[in-house]
């Protein structure tokens, strides 16, 4: 246990995968992390030109834009990752056929 805390003002020894996946909980507050300050950076922006310009919409266009590029960021981080172009499903079977329709015995 002692050699897994760094020493005082040292920094943490990062983990040995950095690809492992995260627990549900670890991807549940990330996603609530980026989607609230994407509504409250974006949003704030929004108000505070709102503020200097004496409009009353920009806090509305800053709140939907923030929320859309929230979504966006979400989306491109969590998203599966899209196979290489040229390489099936790994559904078909060698030379690109698929197989027979499976039948009932002595049905053709």
């Amino acid at each position: 246990m002692a050699e897994d805390t760094p020493a005082r003002g040292g920094a943490r020894p990062r983990p040995e995968n950095p690809d492992e996946h995260h627990s549900g909980a670890d991807v549940g507050w990330g996603i609530t992390g980026t989607m609230l300050s994407g509504i409250i950076v974006w949003g704030g922006a929004g108000l505070a030109l709102d503020h200097w310009l004496g409009t009353r919409f920009l806090a509305l266009v800053g709140l939907l834009l923030g929320l859309g590029v929230a979504i966006y960021i979400i989306v491109m981080k969590y998203a599966p990752p899209v196979p290489p172009p040229g390489r099936g499903t790994g559904h078909n079977r060698p030379g690109g056929r698929s197989s027979q329709p499976r039948t009932q015995k002595g049905h053709r």
